[in-house]
Parts: structure tokens; sequence; C-alpha cells
């Protein structure tokens, strides 16, 4: 019998509480939290980035990502700049030590990764990447269009997965 939302709901809240478990684990050797690495990782991939792209990148909201980047600046991992150009934006760089922590911590979790993922093949793992970013992209779409009646949602729903009134439509 196929899963049901609710049970989908659960196995992917259970999935990244135990991911979060697992990984926190090595990043609390480091000092760091979870959010605090996204932030290093999102460096070391993109180089200098603006607080608006790393907020965009790892989905925090302002607020949250300045104190990340307040404890990463304390810890010396980070720098943050004021271009003269543009006053207004604040850029954000990994220092020596951030760069020396991430190669650190990206090389312990590669035997963590190998493990977790022993049993995917490459096109399961494709897979994996293509539903998660577009249930992503769902949900921030949601999230940006605020709550709808039922009915709406259901036969938006089954546009996009191109079963259009297909079915009975359910009322508010």
């Amino acid at each position: 019998m196929p899963l049901s939302i609710d049970d989908l709901n659960r196995l992917l809240y259970q999935t990244e509480q135990a991911r979060r478990l697992l990984v926190g684990e090595k990043l609390g050797r480091h000092g760091l939290v979870l959010g605090q690495w996204l932030v290093l990782d999102a460096l070391h991939k993109e180089g200098a980035s603006s607080m608006s792209m790393l907020a965009g990148v790892i989905g925090a909201d302002r607020t949250t990502l300045t104190r990340t980047i307040d404890g990463l600046v304390a810890a010396r991992h980070v720098v943050r700049t004021t271009p003269l150009k543009d006053r207004r934006m604040v850029l954000v760089e990994l220092t020596d030590s951030g760069r020396a922590v991430v190669e650190t911590i990206l090389a312990s979790l590669e035997t963590v990764h190998a493990s977790v993922f022993a049993d995917f093949s490459r096109a399961d793992l494709d897979a994996l990447s293509v539903l998660l970013a577009r249930s992503l992209a769902q949900i921030k779409l949601a999230v940006a269009e605020g709550p709808r009646p039922v009915a709406v949602r259901l036969e938006r729903s089954r546009a996009i997965m191109g079963q259009a009134k297909a079915g009975p439509r359910l009322r508010p």
C-alpha cells in the first residue's frame, strides 16, 4: 500500500531529524551547529557572497543569518566587509581558519555520506535530488501564495501532475 501524505511527511521529518543528529555530532566537534555549517559550505562553494545571496542559498531569514554570521565572525571563520562602491551591501568571506574547518569537516563527512548512501545508485541519488528540489519549489510557492481553499489546491496539483479535471473536486 502506498504511503499517505501524512506518512510521507512523517518520513521526511524523521529523515531530516536523523540526518541532523548524525551530521550535528561531526559539526559539534568543531564548535559548529548546522546553520553555521550551511553558511561555511555555501561560502566554500560560492566564494565571497552578499548576505542576501547567502540567505537565499541556505534558506534563512536575514535576522537568523545575521546572528549566524556574528558567531562565525567571533570564531574567526568568516569576515564581513562593506564594498566602497555600495555601502549598503555586506559581503561575507571565509578566512583561512574557515577554509581549514570546511576542509576538515568535508573529509569527516565523506565516510558518513558513503555509509548513508551506500545502497543508492547514481540514478537513485539523481532522482531523489530532483524530487526534493521540486518539493522545495512547491513549498516556496505555497508560502508565497498563502492559504487557498482545498478545491483550488487540488485542482492546481492535478494540473501540475498532468491530471487536470481527473476525479471529483473537493469543496472547502
